[in-house]
């Protein structure tokens, strides 16, 4: 089923770059181009879905065609529903280069996850294929409704390193379905005691970052350091007070010609009062990813499979670029080893015990300087996992 939805995801989307630059779009300005790409895909428990990416793209200027940055500016509008009832729909403008020295990022969003991935919470979180009965077939399931605010604003202070600073409000609620599953069995057992009700999740983040990478959307060599501090406190706004620290190291070497070799580590701590929905995001600059497990940090293990307020994990990849035309086309395969767990509040260390361990091979191509698609098949503790891409996962 996974397959079907890839296929269908690729050939849409392969074709939307090309045939959007021969219709007479309206733009913002002379040096801005769109792209209008259709979506179309079978989800699994989601079903059928279909949806649109519309972008316009302020491009770079002729003397920097070969910056790290993908574009000046964008300003993108996502949206998809599915027969499950999963509706989502995203605005932003992401702006790396529009500004000498500055980046910014504004993003809005609305999202019903009807059949979002819950295990559990907490590291020793199992998956018993036996508990998806017909009469319990969402067992692992839950209804997620969330609205996202968030900004930032990043300065470049000399070279590579810059000084950031952002804001993120959300309203989110983590709800049971039908059914027996193992969401309302924590809510009987008062796990968390934000299952089923709204909860505002409003926080402030400062952070350092150092950046050396030679693309942006696909490096093959230099480094990436992040370290960002985001404090919420419910007497200033919102329903929760807690700290999040999070610090990552990325790293990206050439070997030989077309071949190269990419790692991650990153770890997150949280102290306070954090609850069940601030465990599904670890930030980072730019955009946060949705937990531990899926496409952005796990690609061997469901996504979300890991809940908790602390996060470990760590990536290795060997890239080898198939076939590359410098701006134009490029076509990846990839061979990679993922490993994380997570631990209760402020009980994070550097460990490698009780680890979610797993690998396998995928397969990127890159349209132009900014269009990513991918596939990737992992072999970890609950099986063999297909994952799809639309940006590499680090």
């Amino acid at each position: 089923m996974t397959s079907l939805r890839l296929a269908t995801v690729l050939l849409l989307l392969a074709a939307g770059p090309v045939r959007a630059q021969l219709i007479d779009w309206p733009t913002f300005g002379d040096d801005w181009i769109t792209y209008a790409v259709p979506k179309a895909y079978y989800g699994g428990a989601d079903g059928f879905g279909i949806g649109v990416f519309y972008s316009q793209v302020n491009q770079l200027d002729f003397d920097d065609w070969d910056s790290p940055e993908p574009y000046r500016a964008m300003v993108s509008l996502d949206g998809n529903l599915t027969t499950s009832g999963t509706k989502r729909l995203a605005l932003a403008l992401r702006a790396p280069k529009w500004a000498d020295g500055w980046r910014f990022v504004v993003s809005l969003e609305g999202r019903r996850d009807a059949r979002e991935r819950y295990f559990g919470i907490g590291n020793a979180s199992v998956y018993d294929k036996d508990e998806e009965t017909e009469a319990a077939k969402y067992f692992y399931r839950s209804k997620n409704t969330r609205w996202i605010g968030r900004g930032e604003v990043q300065r470049r202070i000399v070279g590579g390193l810059r000084v950031l600073a952002g804001v993120h409000a959300e309203q989110w609620t983590v709800d049971t379905l039908p059914g027996p599953s193992k969401l309302a069995e924590d809510l009987t057992a008062g796990v968390d005691p934000t299952i089923t009700r709204g909860t505002a999740d409003v926080s402030a983040r400062i952070g350092l970052v150092f950046d050396t990478r030679n693309d942006e959307p696909a490096p093959t060599k230099g480094i990436l350091l992040e370290g960002i501090f985001s404090v919420a406190d419910s007497g200033l706004a919102g329903d929760l007070s807690y700290t999040r620290t999070t610090v990552s190291v990325t790293g990206y070497v050439p070997i030989v010609a077309r071949l190269s070799v990419g790692a991650r580590i990153a770890g997150e701590s949280m102290t306070g009062s954090p609850k069940l929905g601030t465990y599904y995001r670890i930030e980072a600059s730019d955009r946060p990813y949705r937990g531990v497990g899926g496409p952005e940090s796990h690609r061997a293990i469901p996504p979300r499979r890991l809940l908790d307020a602390d996060k470990l994990l760590g990536n290795l990849d060997v890239r080898y670029d198939l076939f590359t035309y410098p701006t134009l086309f490029r076509a990846t395969g990839v061979a990679f080893v993922d490993a994380a767990r997570v631990f209760p509040t402020g009980e994070w260390e550097l460990t490698t015990s009780d680890m979610a361990v797993g690998g396998g091979l995928g397969l990127f191509l890159q349209f132009f300087r900014t269009g990513i698609l991918g596939t990737t098949a992992g072999l970890g503790p609950d099986g063999l996992i297909w994952s799809f891409h639309t940006w590499w996962p680090f």
